[in-house]
């Protein structure tokens, strides 16, 4: 594993754009009807979510 160091204002800038970035990336997702890209777009979201909340849950 592999480890990075934020400073708060690189954190805060980070997750805002998670936030803003993941319901277009979901848009995105459900609107493709290729199952390949389906897929790989829902383990992309699936990753950078649980960064998010990692990213919320740390102390910076």
């Amino acid at each position: 594993m592999s480890t990075i160091e934020l400073s708060t204002k690189e954190a805060e800038t980070l997750v805002a754009a998670l936030e803003s970035y993941l319901p277009d990336l979901a848009t995105e997702r459900v609107g493709t009807d290729n199952r390949e890209w389906h897929a790989e777009l829902k383990e992309r979201e699936t990753v950078l979510v649980e960064i998010l909340k990692r990213l919320k849950t740390a102390n910076f």
